[in-house]
């Protein structure tokens, strides 16, 4: 879904992944708008601005940055620990670009809490779970100036935490004060749709088919709800 690869430069066209989120049972890969954008981002390739498919196969992507061997990456509010403490590297965060619509767009995800069916200490499970979702454990986390809670107090205490750091995070806190993120895609068949996307994309940026080859990858995917 090119969560922290293109998504923030689709949602600035108007698209949208799917008919409706959550549950929707329509995607839209077939999209003009879609398909001129992944169509202008596969020129960066060409332009020298971004590496070829197969140097990233199986390469770190921040790991590469640490290395010296990109400029400017795209990536999520998660790995700021991460690029903040190569050695030697100099580092500064940016807000994702304005588009089309005349906003910014960032597609944001969460980790889902729940008890494995089959726990052998269910009671205790569930407390913890209960625990992970309250107030006094987003806090917790926030204070830590690791990741970004899904509380707002948390994610308070994270942006002074982070700040007492020396980092600036408003690239990322700017998305939601000025109302530009969109959730990630959810639906059924998300296994399967995955198994057709992924080399239907990966066939688009190889330069073996041209985007509107996504179309008929459309076409499957929308199959599945039938």
């Amino acid at each position: 879904m090119g969560q922290t690869e293109w998504s923030y430069l689709t949602g600035t066209t108007g698209w949208t992944v799917t008919d409706k989120n959550p549950w929707g049972k329509k995607y839209n890969f077939n999209d003009p708008r879609f398909q001129a954008t992944i169509g202008w981002w596969r020129s960066m390739i060409t332009k020298g601005y971004m590496p070829k498919l197969a140097a990233t196969v199986g390469a770190s992507m921040s790991d590469g940055f640490g290395a010296g061997k990109s400029a400017i990456n795209s990536e999520g509010d998660w790995n700021i620990g991460t690029y903040t403490n190569y050695k030697g590297i100099t580092v500064g965060v940016a807000p994702t670009p304005i588009g089309p619509t005349g906003k910014r767009a960032s597609m944001f995800n969460g980790l889902g809490d729940s008890v494995w069916a089959g726990s052998k200490v269910k009671p205790a499970a569930v407390r913890w779970v209960e625990y992970a979702a309250s107030a006094a454990c987003e806090d917790t986390v926030g204070e830590k100036g690791v990741v970004f809670p899904a509380i707002q107090s948390g994610v308070v205490k994270a942006t002074a935490a982070f700040k007492s750091k020396g980092i600036n995070v408003t690239a990322f806190t700017t998305q939601v004060t000025d109302n530009t993120t969109f959730l990630f895609p959810i639906t059924d068949h998300a296994s399967e749709i995955t198994a057709i996307m992924t080399p239907a994309m990966d066939a688009v940026m190889a330069f073996k088919t041209d985007p509107s080859s996504l179309t008929a990858a459309n076409d499957q995917v929308n199959a599945l709800f039938k």
